[in-house]
Parts: C-alpha cells; sequence; structure tokens
C-alpha cells in the first residue's frame, strides 16, 4: 500500500495513458476497417470453381487468330474480369474485328460466362480513325456493349 500511496499520479497517468491508446485503436478500426483485407474483398470467393488456367488462354487465342483476321490476341485475367488485347489486320473492317470478341465467349463455359466479365481491346498497328475499339461484357448481359462512333 505505501508503494501505491508513494506512485499514484504515476498509476494514474499509465491507466490514463492505456484508455487513450485503447480509444485509439477504437477509432482506427472505425475509420479503417478492412485494413489488411483483399483488395476484392470477399468477390473473388468461389473463383477455384472456375479457374481459367494457361490451356484455356491459349485455346481462346488460337481461336481469335484463326481465322486471319488478328494478328495476335492477349488474354489476361483481374479478378473477375478477362481482359483480351487482339491487334488486327490493316484490312480488317470493324464489323469484323467486333465478331472476334464472340470468339472469346464460344471457347467459355456457361458457368465461366455467368462469373467472368470480358473486355476486348482491338487495335490496328496503325492509328485508323475507326480504332481502336473496346468492347465489354458483363457477366449477367448475353451480348457485348461497343465504344460509340466506331
Amino acid at each position: 500500500m505505501n508503494f501505491i500511496k508513494k506512485n499514484k499520479f504515476t498509476i494514474v497517468a499509465i491507466i490514463v495513458f492505456l484508455i487513450i491508446v485503447m480509444l485509439l485503436v477504437q477509432v482506427k478500426n472505425i475509420f479503417f476497417p478492412s485494413e489488411g483485407g483483399a483488395i476484392y474483398g470477399n468477390r473473388l470467393e468461389n473463383i477455384d470453381e472456375v479457374k481459367i488456367d494457361n490451356n484455356k488462354k491459349q485455346a481462346i487465342s488460337k481461336n481469335i487468330t484463326k481465322d486471319g483476321i488478328a494478328k495476335k490476341a492477349t488474354i489476361r485475367i483481374s479478378g473477375r474480369i478477362i481482359e483480351v488485347s487482339v491487334v488486327v489486320n490493316e484490312e480488317a473492317s470493324v464489323d469484323s474485328s467486333k465478331n472476334l470478341a464472340n470468339k472469346v465467349v464460344e471457347k467459355l463455359t456457361d458457368d465461366e460466362k455467368k462469373y467472368y466479365d470480358i473486355q476486348v481491346f482491338i487495335e490496328k498497328s496503325n492509328n485508323t480513325s475507326n480504332f481502336p475499339i473496346i468492347g465489354y461484357k458483363h457477366h449477367g448481359k448475353d451480348n457485348f456493349s461497343w465504344t460509340k462512333n466506331r
């Protein structure tokens, strides 16, 4: 008891300091609740069930380039979005280039179509007024939406 009487201001200061630290932690948790969590949150929870592997990417790429309209196709998966970059020949028209997006969808299963959004970038090696064109298909929709005035 003698120790407590001699150091009562120090003990009170330590208790007040601990209370302030606990309050600051609570305030931090209120303003930054998901610190350290995944960037996508829980949106990628079931991605392992519909995972697209490299073989599927290569099959899509070959399907796009087999007609000779496209020179090169690159596929990248970013979360729930399949990003396809296509470079077409100089004589390719806008309509024939837009049909290349359907070749991506042909190689996907129904579950993959329902899970992934598809984004297609189509460009020519020379800059023309009609290119590049961009198409986007939401996983809940059946058709692509394309950039206007192209």
